[in-house]
């Protein structure tokens, strides 16, 4: 297998969901708003996080005001690796270079970005828990057991 594709050791040696989120991150088949709405799993491309009017891999590494601790120590661990801050790295090349790995996959691992957990979780269908819950309230408001 080229090198190119070939899985770095450090994405490898971590959990199995962590490293299926880092490259889909990578790819840019992540969920994120604007890849959901693509996708149809969406109707909008809105940040779940912070309501900014498209969600990319950009707005998430660089300016979602949710995370800005953790955007912080990501560009410092950057900077510390590659001598580069968030102003001379476009997000390809962040998630191209291999001395940064770690730090994004911190990030990653950190703040759930790209994960099922979150604002971009998928509701539940229709007569799963979510409707079950409401008709065992609404029998309890009626004063029936639930």
């Amino acid at each position: 297998m080229p090198e190119k594709l070939r899985q770095q050791a450090v994405v490898a040696r971590g959990p199995k969901r962590l490293a299926e989120q880092f490259r889909q991150f990578r790819t840019g088949h992540c969920r994120t708003g604007q890849y959901l709405e693509w996708t149809k799993n969406s109707d909008t491309a809105a940040c779940g996080w912070c309501q900014y009017k498209t969600q990319t891999r950009e707005h998430l590494l660089k300016h979602c005001r949710k995370w800005k601790m953790q955007q912080k120590t990501l560009w410092a661990e950057v900077r510390k690796a590659t001598g580069r801050g968030k102003d001379r790295f476009t997000v390809r090349d962040l998630l191209a270079d291999q001395r940064c790995t770690r730090a994004v996959l911190d990030f990653l691992r950190t703040t759930k970005v790209g994960s099922r957990v979150g604002p971009r979780a998928v509701p539940p269908k229709p007569g799963e828990d979510g409707e079950v819950a409401q008709e065992g309230a609404e029998e309890m408001e009626a004063g029936g057991r639930a």
